[in-house]
């Protein structure tokens, strides 16, 4: 009887780890949130938040000019810090007047942010 009690219970315990969710990092929630774009006077500003950060890392700007799907530039690469929550990046080179796409991809994880377009404002401001 015992021996059909040990079978048992390994094959209930090898279906229960089959059947709980494991916690990965992907299901801690993302590293970037509110990652976003708005148009400023002949730039871009980008601008999110990484909270609860364990550990520095790197993180790339991309802009295309083409579409949403690409190709992208690596115009910049930021650090994230640990205990800074908020960050913003500003694009001033950007040329002739047309929507630009944004993406934020984080170096170590590969965790792609966006992408968010905008369109750059080409007047000045009123004053």
């Amino acid at each position: 009887m015992t021996r059909y009690a040990a079978i048992f219970l390994s094959i209930l315990f090898f279906s229960i780890t089959l059947l709980v969710p494991q916690v990965t990092m992907s299901q801690k929630g993302p590293t970037i949130v509110n990652f976003g774009a708005r148009p400023l006077y002949r730039a871009a500003k980008l601008s999110w938040q990484a909270p609860n950060l364990e550990k520095q890392l790197s993180v790339q700007i991309l802009r295309s000019d083409t579409g949403a799907e690409g190709p992208y530039k690596e115009l910049d690469v930021v650090t994230l810090e640990p205990g800074k929550a908020d960050y913003q990046y500003i694009d001033k080179s950007m040329g002739a007047e047309s929507k630009y796409y944004y993406k934020a991809v984080i170096k170590e994880t590969g965790e792609s942010f966006g992408p968010d377009d905008v369109r750059p404002l080409f007047s000045p401001p009123a004053t």
